[in-house]
């Protein structure tokens, strides 16, 4: 459940640079403004199920969301996460099509939601915005297929090691001796899912990152000892 309500303005959003909703005038941006919801969430709460009717789009202006997918066994793999002034849900709004996949949040996060009415006036109106849903698009199929690759020719040790660069860049905190310190957003099991293997591969990986001196993982905390070493342990190139 939402953890409370809060307005904001698009004219002043720190996202919108960054957002598709960047080509909008700023009367486009007001109409928006007046006719979306903002509200504060709090970790477990979930935007939309696997299944559910597309009413609309959500913008994350802070936080963090997982987007997860159910297999027909009913296991949940976490596909991929989204940062703020990213945009959910528009890809099922476009295919006037039910959420291929769910929403949660995972780190304290305020969202706005513009419901499917007046997104769809923005795009008749302006057609620019379509645009750039679907350049959207081809950056998150990009993202796909640079991942799967990844995944096809990096081991699992790389693949892990560059997820913990990434959530470093944006979570980690450099202690006075030198240290990166990372409390993961996510679970071990999580983690897996996105670096596409299985936990009890993920689980033996980190014993041989912990015994290579390269990090030491303490529950959801992750101690990096030199980053310059856990770098230098990537490839050049992906």
């Amino acid at each position: 459940m939402p953890a409370g309500n809060t307005r904001t303005s698009c004219l002043t959003c720190e996202s919108r640079a960054s957002a598709e909703w960047c080509c909008l005038s700023d009367t486009e941006l007001n109409l928006i403004d007046r006719a979306k919801s903002t509200r504060d969430y709090s970790p477990g709460a979930v935007l939309y199920d696997q299944g559910d009717e597309c009413d609309g789009v959500y913008c994350l202006q802070s936080g963090l969301v997982g987007i997860r997918r159910l297999d027909e066994n009913g296991n949940s793999t976490l596909l991929r996460l989204v940062n703020p002034g990213e945009t959910l849900g528009y890809r099922s709004f476009l295919r006037k099509a039910p959420h291929d996949n769910s929403a949660e949040v995972l780190m304290p996060s305020s969202i706005c939601t513009v419901a499917r009415p007046t997104v769809r006036g923005m795009l008749q109106n302006n057609p620019e915005l379509g645009l750039q849903f679907l350049d959207h698009t081809m950056r998150d199929l990009k993202e796909t297929e640079n991942r799967y690759m990844e995944s096809v020719t990096w081991k699992a040790k790389t693949r892990l090691l560059h997820i913990l660069l990434v959530l470093n860049e944006r979570f980690g905190v450099e202690a006075e001796n030198g240290e990166h310190h990372i409390e993961l957003p996510i679970s071990r099991q999580d983690l897996a899912g996105l670096i596409g293997t299985a936990p009890e591969t993920m689980s033996r990986t980190i014993q041989r990152i912990q015994a290579e001196g390269l990090a030491q993982f303490d529950g959801r905390m992750v101690r990096i000892y030199d980053l310059d070493a856990l770098c230098a342990d990537m490839p050049i190139s992906g």
